[in-house]
């Protein structure tokens, strides 16, 4: 009899465990992550505020710090041509900037594009992300999400009252006490579960009727019940009012005592991002915070009965999860924390970067041309390289390789290729309109 097929499993969604927390570059370990392999993403990264922060000493975040300023120097000149090649109605817009706003404003921008080009590359199809800004920066990073997400993916800008009370300062402006959420999906059809707050006090009064069950009622007033179509209306059958885009409640700010204060530069509170986890992803979903810095996001998942896992350029991220699982959870932290960057599983059984065939494959792809100087060879004086390395993300997949000659190979060395085609147009060897 001839030997049943059994038939492979699917490689998992997820190239990583439950509750990981990542120490390092978040663009670098993105690119290693499965594509689609994200439920939801909170983001609440650096703003350009032109500050520096530091949390106090003794606090339970202590050596937590970042820097908020920005110029040129602070993005990799390669960025600029990855953003150009992929996306060149985004890099217009970029220089845009440039012009209007300055340097600082364009490389906080650069620095952001090409990370949430890498989210929607591993945001799942019904998926949703969420943006964390101030009134300083929110209308530039509108136009990037616009550009990256779709302009049609735009949901809602929420708008989040950061103070419980009054604030009486003296200035010659208003008082900025506001954030915006600015909310996208990948495609039209996504995850969104409506959020209630509880009926007030004046709507409660009109439940004043019980039925024979005991049920509380109210008599509705207006045609419909005229008519005789709805005669009671039941309060354990009304959810509450649903949440529109304002968000002002009190319990959704954090006061000076609050036990979940752990002293880091811009925490947000708990309820806010369990209401947004709650609201666009369900239970076992997985969720992505890739500026994580005092895991609040990681900790309202668990709440939330989500999988997690968080990104942080600092290593102190590691530490304020496993203590505040203890603390606020009482949770022992079984989780993993990383270094490295992960390797991509989704991409099917790969060659090896330099086997025979993909270089003559990459050969008759470009014509016997390096991809850097534009010059032409025979096979044999060119190499495979990899246009992103490994060491940052990069795999084997044949759309991440390239022939290049001995002396671009040499010049480009484990740099992207953005850098090695600076670097010639500076020579003045290639002509390439988007050198910064």
């Amino acid at each position: 009899m001839p030997r049943a097929r059994v038939k492979a499993d699917p490689p998992p969604r997820q190239n990583w465990a439950n509750q990981t927390i990542w120490t390092g570059d978040n663009l670098a370990v993105m690119r290693g992550m499965n594509s689609e392999s994200v439920d939801l993403i909170y983001l609440d990264p650096p703003f350009n505020s032109n500050h520096d922060y530091a949390a106090p000493i003794g606090s339970k975040a202590a050596g937590a710090a970042f820097k908020d300023t920005w110029g040129l120097d602070d993005v990799n000149i390669a960025w600029h041509g990855e953003i150009a090649h992929d996306n060149p109605g985004l890099y217009a817009l970029l220089s845009a900037t440039r012009q209007v706003h300055g340097d600082s404003m364009m490389s906080y921008l650069i620095y952001m594009a090409i990370r949430l080009m890498e989210m929607r590359r591993i945001l799942a199809p019904d998926g949703s992300i969420y943006l964390h800004c101030d009134p300083y920066a929110s209308h530039y990073l509108k136009l990037l999400m616009d550009s990256i997400f779709g302009a049609r993916r735009f949901r809602s800008e929420i708008v989040w009252r950061r103070y419980g009370g009054y604030k009486n300062t003296a200035s010659r402006k208003f008082t900025a006490e506001t954030d915006s959420l600015l909310y996208y999906t990948k495609a039209d059809d996504f995850t969104f579960n409506q959020v209630f707050r509880p009926l007030g006090p004046s709507t409660l009064k009109e439940y004043k009727h019980i039925d024979d069950d005991g049920r509380r009622y109210a008599i509705p007033r207006g045609r419909m019940y005229r008519q005789g179509i709805i005669k009671r209306v039941y309060l354990d059958e009304n959810p509450g009012v649903a949440i529109g885009s304002l968000w002002a409640e009190k319990e959704l700010t954090m006061q000076g005592r609050d036990t979940e204060r752990t002293g880091y530069p811009t925490q947000k509170p708990l309820a806010l991002v369990r209401r947004i986890i709650a609201a666009s992803s369900n239970p076992g979903g997985m969720v992505l915070d890739p500026f994580c810095g005092c895991a609040t996001a990681c900790i309202a998942a668990e709440l939330e009965g989500r999988e997690w896992v968080g990104i942080d350029i600092a290593p102190m991220a590691a530490n304020l999860v496993k203590t505040r699982m203890r603390n606020e959870l009482g949770l022992f932290y079984r989780g993993k924390h990383r270094e490295d960057v992960p390797s991509r599983s989704d991409l099917g059984v790969l060659l090896r970067y330099n086997d025979e065939r993909n270089k003559r494959y990459l050969y008759g792809e470009q014509g016997g041309y390096c991809n850097g100087c534009e010059h032409h060879f025979e096979l044999r004086n060119l190499t495979v390289d990899h246009i992103v390395p490994q060491a940052h993300g990069g795999t084997d997949h044949i759309s991440n390789l390239q022939l290049l000659c001995g002396a671009c190979n040499s010049m480009k060395g484990t740099r992207s290729h953005e850098h090695l085609l600076a670097c010639l147009t500076d020579k003045g060897w290639v002509k390439r309109k988007y050198a910064a």
